[in-house]
């Protein structure tokens, strides 16, 4: 099976990921063989995700930390804004019930 540099290029991140059929494989790999544009552009995406692999082990642990605190803090305060709300909630009904009650009394 021939194919094209296009096809070959669209092909190259599920090789590099394994995720090929055999029959793509051997496409791709006859492709590559004779193709310096198309191994080229291999070695760079290949480059391309070890330099991203590379920069993510690389990334400060504390990052996470910052974020989950954010996080929290976000998650305290919208639960204190629920909570605030439910009390004028349940404020607005007990003085309702209790004004009802007096008017009722008269």
């Amino acid at each position: 099976m021939n194919i094209n540099c296009d096809i070959a290029r669209d092909l190259i991140p599920l090789y590099r990921d394994g995720c090929l059929s055999e029959q793509s494989r051997r496409a791709l790999r006859t492709h590559l063989a004779g193709c310096a544009g198309c191994r080229a552009y291999l070695g760079e995406y290949r480059e391309h995700f070890a330099a991203a692999k590379t920069d993510a082990a690389a990334a400060p642990s504390g990052d996470f930390y910052k974020i989950a605190k954010r996080l929290r803090q976000r998650r305290t305060a919208t639960e204190i804004g629920v909570g605030a709300f439910i009390a004028l909630l349940a404020g607005y009904a007990v003085f309702k019930t209790f004004k009802n009650n007096i008017e009722d009394a008269k």
